[in-house]
């Protein structure tokens, strides 16, 4: 992931959730989970947050709404990954991962709102730059 490019995401991606009211947190990870890009919004504790989303988006190439779904009957899976992936992760709605001709290039965690608009924010800046799956 480019750092110009993962900037121009990130500041598509704030004015996709100031167009919902949301002064976001936006962390844009690489393919191997390292940050790349970070902008805090209005919470101390958004970085953190939007960081471990993106992070766990990037370890499995998969949003993390849709990884809560597949662990939903293993809870105990997710608590385990808290630990052992570094910089640890957020188990929580609004990590999207980033494709490029088929190939996860890194992933965006969003927050700042309830846990369903972060995710909403995130697809939908991801989905609008061609960069879904």
């Amino acid at each position: 992931m480019d750092p110009e490019r993962a900037l121009d995401l990130l500041r598509h991606t704030r004015e996709v959730a100031a167009s919902h009211d949301v002064n976001a947190t936006v962390a844009i990870h690489d393919a191997h989970g390292h940050p790349v890009a970070l902008i805090r919004g209005k919470r101390w504790h958004g970085p953190y947050m939007a960081q471990g989303k993106a992070r766990l988006s990037a370890a499995f190439a998969k949003s993390t709404v849709d990884l809560i779904e597949q662990w939903s009957d293993r809870p105990l899976f997710p608590a385990s990954l808290i630990e052992i992936i570094p910089g640890g992760v957020t188990v929580n709605p609004g990590g999207v991962p980033l494709f490029e001709d088929g190939v996860c290039i890194g992933a965006i965690g969003v927050g700042g709102s309830s846990p369903d608009l972060d995710h909403q924010i995130a697809f939908e800046a991801v989905s609008s730059l061609g960069l879904a799956k």
